[in-house]
């Protein structure tokens, strides 16, 4: 049975704004998008789409207007999650938002060492953010697909102001949110991708890759707001059908390893959490004997091509290898797609892993449960056991 994907292309990028136009051009909702800022109470907010031409791209570009000083400068995750509620959304339109923004939470929480309920947004609790992410979302529903890929995300330098001050690129916040996906520098000064960006499309994403075999029906195309030479800013939604009737998908990665013997195994778990924030999919560590007799660690990591060279950068700089090795691998892998679930304590995001259309495992997000048990003071075990017992899929 074919099914229906989209693909991100973050070829300048990823932006809420270039999230929200590529999307409301695949879905061809305008009229929908336009309407958004009275349906979440911001009478004085206007929505334009000004014409848009960027490195040769004709592209839709997004301008929200509205009067700062009529809006609060700040706001919490709560008081952005009260907005969502009370704008009278479809139940998967308002969670997904909600989880774009507690993955944003948790990531600007994890950066200055507070809870994600104690973050206050700046940039990306301003009107503006909520539109783009809002509007992103009810520009997915539209689209109702059962796959979303991305693209390898790319990386400006430099560094860029915000609330908190001059800050190195990528920003904190994006870099909280990286681990296990693949970027690659753009070649560009200046922020390519912002933390509304970040968080929509980790969020969104079901993986990372390169586009999937499938037969495209519409492209839409969202642009920046900044002109970069080299570098057309802008990211690409592809909406197409899949041709295949497999219910085990195969996928071209590498894998990279290297033998160590005299390495401090104080550090081995940083060498893993490094691998994963450098791109790898998996990483492990297996005891094994070496020559000589010698005790020592087989260091493997499995990444997609794109990301061969950054995977053997950490491993060269973070072990005392001279040298690793890489050959490429096919990984077979059943489909996934998420879904949310509403437990006794509130509502909790799960993987579902597909032969086909057939549901084979329900698999709690972890975090999401351990974050909520946290808020709850519920035993973890307790909401992994009701989450994974039921299913309502988004």
């Amino acid at each position: 049975m074919s099914r229906r994907v989209l693909y991100l292309d973050c070829a300048g990028g990823a932006a809420g704004d270039m999230v929200l136009c590529a999307l409301t051009e695949a879905a061809d909702c305008a009229p929908l998008i336009e309407a958004l800022p009275e349906t979440l109470g911001f009478a004085d907010v206007t929505i334009a789409w000004p014409p848009g031409r960027t490195g040769g791209f004709a592209a839709r570009r997004l301008r929200v207007g509205f009067a700062p000083e009529s809006h609060p400068r700040h706001r919490n995750l709560a008081e952005v999650e009260a907005v969502i509620d009370g704008a009278g959304l479809s139940e998967p339109v308002s969670l997904m938002a909600k989880n774009v923004f507690r993955t944003l939470a948790g990531a600007e929480g994890e950066v200055h060492g507070v809870s994600a309920e104690a973050v206050h947004f700046h940039e990306v609790g301003a009107v503006d953010a909520i539109v783009d992410v809002v509007g992103a979302c009810l520009a997915l529903d539209q689209l109702a697909v059962d796959e979303i890929v991305c693209s390898s995300l790319p990386m400006g330098s430099g560094t860029v102001d915000c609330a908190h001050g001059t800050m190195p690129l990528p920003a904190p916040a994006v870099a909280a949110m990286l681990p296990g996906v693949p970027v690659h520098p753009a070649g560009v000064v200046g922020e390519t991708v912002t933390p509304t960006g970040a968080a929509l499309v980790t969020t969104f994403a079901h993986r990372f890759g390169a586009m999937p075999a499938m037969t495209v029906e519409t492209v839409g195309i969202g642009a920046g707001t900044a002109e970069r030479p080299g570098l057309p800013n802008v990211l690409r939604a592809f909406v197409g059908e899949t041709a295949g009737t497999a219910e085990i998908g195969e996928t071209d990665h590498v894998v990279v390893e290297c033998n160590v013997d005299d390495l401090d195994p104080r550090v081995l778990p940083v060498v893993l959490d490094r691998l994963l924030a450098s791109g790898a999919l998996d990483a492990s560590i297996t005891p094994i004997v070496m020559k000589k007799g010698r005790p020592g660690h087989l260091l493997t990591a499995l990444a997609p091509t794109a990301a061969l060279e950054t995977v053997v950068e950490v491993l060269l700089r973070e072990t005392t290898s001279l040298g690793c090795r890489s050959y490429p691998v096919t990984k077979h892998h059943l489909g996934r797609r998420m879904a949310t679930v509403d437990t006794p304590w509130g509502p909790v995001a799960v993987k579902l892993a597909l032969a086909g259309e057939k549901i084979l495992r329900r698999v709690p997000e972890f975090e999401a449960c351990a974050a909520l048990a946290r808020k709850t003071g519920v035993p973890v075990r307790d909401i992994l056991a009701a989450a994974g017992g039921m299913v309502e899929e988004d």
